[in-house]
């Protein structure tokens, strides 16, 4: 088990790192050879598409949990979930293109986009791209959740990593090329196309068991399921506002010629977030186990090794940055993008607070605690909406200002109050759940002395105190935690070892 999950740590990490170099590396092309509003443009559309997405999302999240605790112990029961939610995937597809059909009725997509790019050039792209996911997309997306309990989720970062270096492919030619949005859906649905159809046939030679998917299972049990997966969905599409929605709201009030800049800023902040995901996601199958056989101090442990490890990363990479992230910035957007400090700043702020409370998210979504899930992204939307209106006089400043708040209250109040009822500490380790998110808040201080011009030597004497805060979150580790992670990096080791060999 131990070389499966190092396997998925392992195949996260060559996946974030391609992440990473394919929004690094694509920016400045597709500045090179797109301008600003036909770049916004893309970035607002592409933004709605994910947006909408979310009713497969939240669906295959529900289903991949439940088939994960299924499997072991009832597999015919999983079998029987699986084949039921490909039959009920179909309704996924229709609802996409009937939220698109609609969204162009109304007007909306102009109001969105504010382009010069007519309703029904946008409305047929969108179309293009959900009927791909209708036919063949979300459906790989379901089966590749069997991956999970056998210890192969390396596989789906494998077939991710693949996927997201067609994507580079895709839009890089397209945008040298000078091909339009059209044209530029089509490309993007024969590669995708064909690529599923590899995935499949893959998955059906590791996993020869479960094939054909849809042998078993009803369509009744399949939209029974599809119900109770709502609340992911809803979830899915409230956490999908934080991120793409953001976008949109910006483009609202900015324009699309903005968007470049907002990208490209949240692109740099967001690798940070691609290192907390190596760790989180490859530990869901883990939490899950941990959760069932009830080791409540493990799983906590989890959480503070978690905090350490991404904080010590994080924290310490964003102060180094802001040495030279200026320069950097207008050399990688070849000086068509004037870099925002506070901007920047303030994106750094609002994901570090994020990471505190991922882990614990990731905990619940994992459990499948779909009250806590749906609550908590109801809170974080309803606070940024009513935050953004608050603000909305400030322009960008108060949509950031909302967004760090919705992330704090919900971060620092509610996950951990819940986590609190499943946990029971006592007092002392209610105050250390609490240290990570200390730190953050220390680094937004000194963050803003740097706005601020605040000397660079007065600022480098007070970062030492965050040396002193990461020390503390590794003491307060049990010390049987502790030997089991020193015990895990040396297997690490010697499995790096050996395969480079």
């Amino acid at each position: 088990m131990a070389t499966m999950l190092f396997k998925s740590f392992r195949y996260k990490t060559i996946h974030t790192v391609i992440h990473t170099l394919y929004s690094v590396l694509l920016i400045p092309i597709l500045l090179t050879y797109w301008d600003l509003k036909f770049y916004g443009a893309w970035i607002a559309l592409f933004s709605i598409f994910n947006i909408i997405q979310v009713l497969e999302y939240g669906h295959a999240t529900y289903i991949g949990n439940k088939f994960n605790a299924l499997i072991n112990s009832n597999p015919e029961e999983a079998k029987n979930v699986l084949g039921s939610a490909l039959r009920a995937n179909l309704l996924t597809g229709v609802f996409e293109l009937a939220i698109v059909y609609c969204l162009f009725k109304s007007g909306l997509l102009q109001i969105i986009l504010k382009t010069d790019i007519n309703d029904t050039t946008i409305t047929m792209v969108l179309a293009i791209l959900f009927v791909y996911r209708m036919v063949i997309g979300s459906f790989k997306g379901i089966v590749v959740k069997t991956l999970n309990p056998f210890g192969l989720i390396y596989k789906s970062f494998q077939f991710a990593t693949v996927e997201r270096l067609l994507d580079f492919l895709i839009l890089a030619g397209v945008a040298v090329w000078g091909l339009s949005l059209i044209k530029l859906a089509i490309v993007w649905v024969c590669v995708k196309t064909v690529f599923s159809i590899c995935v499949l046939l893959s998955l059906k030679k590791t996993l020869p068991d479960l094939y054909p998917w849809w042998q078993y299972g009803t369509f009744k049990t399949g939209f029974l399921n599809f119900k109770k997966s709502i609340p992911f969905v809803v979830s899915n599409f409230l956490e999908r506002l934080r991120n793409d929605g953001i976008v949109l709201i910006i483009s609202i009030l900015m324009g699309v010629s903005f968007l470049p800049l907002f990208v490209a800023t949240r692109t740099i902040v967001n690798i940070g977030l691609k290192i907390g995901e190596i760790i989180s996601i490859p530990l869901n199958p883990e939490l899950i186990n941990l959760y069932i056989q009830k080791k409540f101090q493990k799983i906590q442990d989890v959480f503070k090794i978690y905090w350490l490890s991404t904080a010590s990363v994080l924290i310490i990479g964003y102060l180094i940055s802001l040495t030279f992230i200026e320069q950097l910035f207008g050399y990688w957007t070849k000086g068509k993008l004037t870099f925002n400090l506070v901007l920047y700043s303030s994106l750094i702020v609002i994901l570090l607070v994020q990471n505190y409370g991922k882990i614990i998210f990731t905990f619940f979504s994992s459990i499948n605690k779909s009250k806590v899930v749906l609550t908590t992204s109801i809170l974080r939307a309803v606070i940024l909406l009513v935050a953004i209106i608050t603000f909305k006089p400030y322009g960008l400043y108060g949509v950031l200002s909302a967004m760090f708040l919705s992330e704090l209250i919900v971060n620092a109040i509610y996950l951990p109050y819940q986590s609190f009822q499943v946990f029971s500490p006592d007092l002392n380790n209610k105050i250390r759940f609490y240290l990570n998110l200390f730190t953050v808040l220390y680094i937004t201080f000194l963050l803003y002395l740097n706005v601020i011009n605040i000397s660079f030597w007065v600022i480098c004497a007070l970062s030492t105190i965050v040396f002193c805060l990461l020390y503390y979150q590794y003491v307060f580790i049990s010390l049987d935690s502790k030997n089991y992670l020193i015990k895990q990096v040396g297997m690490l080791k010697r499995f790096n070892l050996k395969r480079m060999q």
